[in-house]
């Protein structure tokens, strides 16, 4: 085994980096998982994948590591309660699970149970989501946060939450819903929830969410606004009821310092509605944890320059020298951290179909061009020599030339004077060349311009089967960058720079924009596939993506397993989940899928009518179409790979 090229792949993709102790590349040259973030207890992902397989579940899926989560909950839980012990915190630490962020219900099972022992809760921000969210039982002191914007139905029903029994929090966006509320504990004063109210801070985050903060933020109240809904309160007598102050400034948010200036903004503002008469218990410093998307640990756009303990250390500090300098009780610190929750716990892995390379002589397996000195022409001739003596010490020179000769070649081509075979000879020798030369320029300690532009031009284009649309609609939306790599070959040398397409016909459906330590890359090293399948992973998009998916040219859902390890190192799949059916997804643009089949059985049997089809072949037709009908709208998988 090659434990070089295996190391060298570990550093080319960052793994070690953005994998944050739950995912590396054993010595035989394939990526693992380590879903209790224990190294020696580990998943081997190209085994998975066939283990998935034998039970009915094939590529594009998603393998998803439920341990994962409880181990971040763990780490988040842990890493305040540190905090709280080395600042002597006089308060505590509460966190709740943004139902925004993965609203599947298989995942918000396992938060409510993996949260159970850390009394962790839920937030909501929308009617569907309240609904849901009441139906789980939470621990008795776990957070029922209620977000958003709210009409009256939202505000009542919050108020059954509360019968129910849960610890309600309604944060208010505005007066009039403050007006509302206020109306409602008249009418049923031991239902009305706790309220809070959501700030509008001068300090802003950092990152692609940088505008959701601030004082042009979509969310929360002015200052005139707070004072506002604080007399209001005062007035109806309910001063008692506002219990939480809120703020937020953003998702992935990614320095550390914005973190602390709004900290330190908001606790300055709990300690003065503190001191004119309320008694909050509790300051929500909302979400926005970074998620290490590249393995930097930079303030870069993919990345957040510090660890969760770091964030904790800072927060419980920041409050706490606040509230004693302001001489008030130390409130209980709520977060909603949910994108550093969810992400790493899921994988979509897809299957390479096809290679679209510009060495077009490989588009055929078995097809090869013949070059023949007495009758072709003469430019090709030259190319032939330049192919076989192109060298380190002429590949400038020589490549050169070669232009030259190409494109001499097309312009006889366009006055007819070179036939259909001859210009096909010309292709393909001209991209021999210029491997070559990309070959002997990789030696030269600064790369000539005009062969990093070329290197561009070579790149090529992998076919994943996917939609990115429906598996990572950040990647198309905003140009999030999410780790992707092969599943195994890693002990083998890349010999593609690629980027990836999907099977949509949209030529937005491909990815150019790739993670690196410094920046982001415009390629990514792939290895030549071989008559086994060839995996790439999407890691880290367990945070939202399922929550944005879109199902552009109808392709939806993808099949799922569910992975466990136990403290031996043995796993199993414990549940399995078939995608979106193409008859589904139909219906949900309204189709009437029985009335499609029965227009396509009427179509076979007049052709049968007519005699353009024997009654075989009709019959064999029709069940070839409802199995299709009830089937994936993904190419099925296949065990050969094909070169364009």
């Amino acid at each position: 085994m090659n434990i070089q090229q295996i190391q060298e792949a570990r550093e080319q993709y960052g793994i070690e980096g953005w994998g944050s102790g739950y995912f590396g590349i054993d010595d035989n040259g394939n990526v693992v998982c380590h879903p209790t973030g224990e190294e020696h207890l580990s998943i081997d992902l190209p085994d998975l994948v066939e283990q998935a397989k034998e039970n009915g579940i094939s590529a594009p899926m998603i393998l998803r590591f439920p341990q994962i989560i409880e181990n971040q909950i763990a780490r988040l839980h842990h890493a305040f309660k540190e905090a709280v012990w080395e600042y002597s915190y006089e308060g505590g630490h509460r966190a709740v699970f943004p139902f925004k962020v993965n609203q599947r219900r298989e995942f918000i099972d396992h938060i409510v149970r993996c949260g159970s022992d850390y009394h962790y809760g839920l937030e909501v921000g929308s009617k569907p989501e309240l609904l849901a969210a009441m139906s789980y039982n939470l621990s008795e002191k776990a957070l029922f946060i209620c977000n958003g914007f709210k009409d009256r139905e939202f505000i009542e029903t919050g108020f059954i939450a509360k019968a129910m029994g849960k610890n309600v929090v309604l944060v208010v966006e505005g007066p009039d819903e403050l007006s509302h509320i206020i109306d409602l504990a008249k009418e049923n004063p031991a239902l009305c929830p706790d309220i809070g109210i959501r700030a509008k801070l001068y300090s802003r985050g950092s990152g692609k969410w940088a505008k959701s903060s601030g004082e042009s933020s979509k969310f929360g109240l002015t200052t005139v606004e707070v004072l506002h809904c604080m007399s209001l309160l005062k007035s109806a007598g309910m001063e008692d009821r506002l219990q939480m102050l809120h703020f937020h400034i953003g998702s992935q948010v990614t320095e550390i310092k914005r973190i602390k200036n709004a900290i330190k903004e908001a606790s300055r503002v709990f300690a003065k509605v503190t001191h004119m008469g309320f008694s909050p218990q509790f300051l929500n410093i909302g979400g926005g944890v970074g998620v290490d998307y590249d393995g930097s640990k930079t303030s870069y756009q993919s990345s957040a320059n510090y660890s969760l303990q770091e964030l904790a250390n800072d927060v419980v500090y920041e409050i706490g020298e606040v509230c004693k300098r302001e001489k008030i009780q130390a409130p209980q610190i709520v977060t909603e951290s949910g994108r550093v929750i969810a992400a790493y716990h899921s994988i979509v892995v897809a299957d390479i179909r096809e290679v679209q390379s510009t060495e077009s002589f490989s588009a055929a397996e078995g097809f090869e061009l013949d070059f023949n000195e007495n009758t072709n022409h003469k430019s090709l001739g030259e190319l032939k020599y330049i192919i076989e003596n192109i060298n380190r010490k002429n590949y400038i020179e020589y490549y050169h030339d070669s232009i030259e000769y190409y494109e001499e070649m097309f312009t006889l081509f366009n006055l007819g004077y070179v036939n259909l075979e001859e210009r096909a000879l010309a292709e393909q020798m001209f991209y021999r060349i210029c491997r070559r030369a990309l070959y002997f320029s990789s030696f030269e300690k600064h790369v000539p311009e005009e062969f990093e532009s070329l290197q561009q031009r070579m790149v090529s284009k992998f076919l994943a089967n996917f939609s990115i649309f429906q598996s990572i609609p950040d990647a198309w939306s905003i140009d999030q960058l999410f780790p992707v790599m092969p599943l195994s070959h890693h002990e083998q040398k890349p010999t593609h720079k690629a980027t990836i397409v999907d099977i949509t016909c949209d030529s937005d459906g491909c990815l150019e924009r790739f993670i690196d330590r410094k920046d982001f890359r415009q390629t990514l090293d792939l290895h030549s596939p071989s008559d086994r399948p060839y995996y790439l992973g999407f890691f880290l998009v367990g945070a939202y993506q399922e929550s944005l998916a879109n199902e552009h040219n109808l392709f939806g859902a993808i099949n799922e397993a569910e992975v466990y390890i136990d403290e031996k190192g043995d796993w199993e799949i414990r549940k399995t989940t078939i995608g979106d059916p193409i008859e589904e997804l139909l219906n949900t643009r309204n189709y009437d899928t029985p009335e499609i089949l029965t227009s396509l059985s009427k179509q076979l049997e007049s052709a049968f009518s007519e005699g353009k089809l024997p009654g075989d072949v009709k019959d064999s037709y029709q069940s070839r179409l409802e199995v299709m009908m009830a089937g994936s709208p993904y190419l099925r998988e296949s065990n050969k790979n094909k070169y364009l």
